[in-house]
């Protein structure tokens, strides 16, 4: 019998076998993860090769995007392979549309510490205004001249800067230095404001200021210093119910202003009209109705419509008005009125020759009714300072200097100047020092009448030179 044996070698072989197929299964299985591994490293490699490609691609042939589509032109933000766009790069000059064609913005002459084109250092270089300008060169530019520009004045500004020049022009009367100041205000199209102003100013005044106003208004018509005036009386007619209230007889002074003006080509004869459109208002229609009246008088003698005062007038003029003043105060015996009257001649400069006239008249009629008025009228003038004492003072040295030739004219002047004076002082008209200066001319005297012949005559006493 055959007995099977096994065979000792064969075991291990096969073990040897199944241990290499084990082995050659591993290796294989950690060949073919190497292999994996290299190939996905290989396509991360190949991955950004293209990506670095697609970026070159896409600014070299950006300017192909016209007419054909291109790997890597960039479309909505990705590449066409998916690539990203990339934000703009600081300092980047070229430009960054899809339509450009990849060349630096203005020929490479654009941009922050540029030189310019090639060449361009030969052209002239252009006027440069600004002095923070690197090419800025004072000496080649021309001469600028800058021009102050100032907001214009409303109305109150306006007003508080015209009535002090006007207060000052009634004052100086001179047109020319009037005009002057007022032509350098600010006032655009308010000119007006300024007639208005001052025909408001002379209706509180007396005839002298209104005729300095009258001029004035006439010197503004000139070519030289045009003001316009149209609808200048307008506004005044409408302000008359509160001029009126200043000034009673508004309405007439008015008319009267509007006709001088209407005589001097100021104003234009259409505004009568223009007032004669309101006939519900009877103040506009009172001052229409005086301006009729007044262009009715002839040219030359409503050149004077304002009359002639004031110390314009010529002395020979005022003597006469004095003369005539104290004639109608001798027959009316109204002394109120005489104080008027020397009121409205507005000469207080010139009030010693009403001193003068007073005493003089009271000695040529050398009567006691004239003598006790013309004193009583002094004391009015002394009491109400219708006359200072100044003016009191050289009155009275008029007289006692004319005396001499007063006494040809009336032999007795020096009897009725005592009187004069004597009352004068008792009443307080004048000082005692005024009184003992009156020249005294008496009668020669014998020495057996106690005066030992000498003529009496204060000047010469040596009590008076205390006084």
């Amino acid at each position: 019998v055959c007995v099977a044996t096994p065979n000792i070698r064969d075991a291990p072989l096969t073990n040897t076998i199944q241990l290499d197929s084990s082995a050659r299964s591993g290796r294989n299985r950690q060949v073919e993860m190497e292999a994996r591994n290299t190939d996905v490293t290989a396509n991360g490699i190949d991955a950004e090769r293209n990506k670095a490609k697609d970026k070159k691609r896409t600014r070299r042939d950006s300017h192909k995007a016209k007419d054909s589509p291109i790997t890597g032109v960039i479309t909505n933000g990705a590449s066409a392979n998916g690539a990203v766009k990339r934000s703009g790069k600081l300092g980047d000059r070229k430009s960054r549309s899809i339509y450009g064609r990849g060349l630096p913005k203005k020929g490479g002459a654009g941009g922050k510490g540029t030189w310019g084109r090639l060449g361009d250092e030969m052209q002239p270089l252009p006027s440069c205004l600004d002095d923070h300008d690197p090419n800025y060169d004072s000496e080649e530019q021309e001469e600028i001249t800058y021009k102050a520009v100032k907001p214009e004045w409303n109305r109150d500004e306006v007003e508080k800067t015209v009535i002090p020049i006007i207060n000052e022009y009634f004052e100086h009367t001179q047109k020319e230095e009037a005009i002057e100041s007022l032509g350098s205000l600010n006032i655009g199209d308010k000119k007006a404001l300024v007639v208005i102003c001052l025909v408001t100013l002379a209706l509180e005044r007396k005839n002298e200021f209104r005729e300095l106003a009258s001029e004035l208004l006439k010197a503004f018509m000139t070519p030289l210093h045009h003001i316009q005036s149209n609808g200048n009386s307008n506004a005044l007619c409408d302000d008359l119910p509160e001029l009126i209230l200043d000034t009673p007889d508004a309405p007439e002074v008015l008319g009267k202003f509007i006709a001088r003006a209407i005589s001097d080509n100021a104003v234009s004869s259409d505004i009568i009209e223009t007032m004669m459109e309101e006939p519900d208002c009877e103040l506009i229609m009172a001052c229409a109705k005086e301006v009729k009246c007044q262009l009715k008088i002839h040219h030359n003698k409503l050149k004077n419509v304002w009359g002639v005062a004031g110390g314009i007038q010529p002395v020979s003029v005022l003597k006469g008005k004095i003369t005539a003043l104290l004639k109608e105060y001798l027959s009316s015996g109204d002394s109120e009125e005489a104080m008027r009257c020397v009121a409205d001649l507005d000469v207080p400069h010139f009030h010693h020759e009403l001193v003068y006239e007073a005493v003089v008249m009271a000695i040529e009629v050398s009567t006691d009714r004239a003598s006790n008025m013309l004193v009583h009228l002094l004391k009015r003038f002394a009491d109400t300072t219708v006359v200072t004492a100044d003016q009191l003072t050289q009155g009275f040295r008029r007289v006692y200097d004319e005396m001499p030739d007063i006494n040809l004219d009336v032999p007795n002047a020096y009897f009725y100047l005592e009187q004069i004076v004597n009352k004068c002082h008792d009443l307080k008209v004048i000082s005692l020092k005024l009184k003992v200066q009156a020249p005294n001319r008496s009668r020669k005297r014998f020495v057996s009448e106690g005066d030992g012949g000498r003529l009496k005559n204060y000047k010469n006493d040596s009590y008076f030179d205390l006084v």
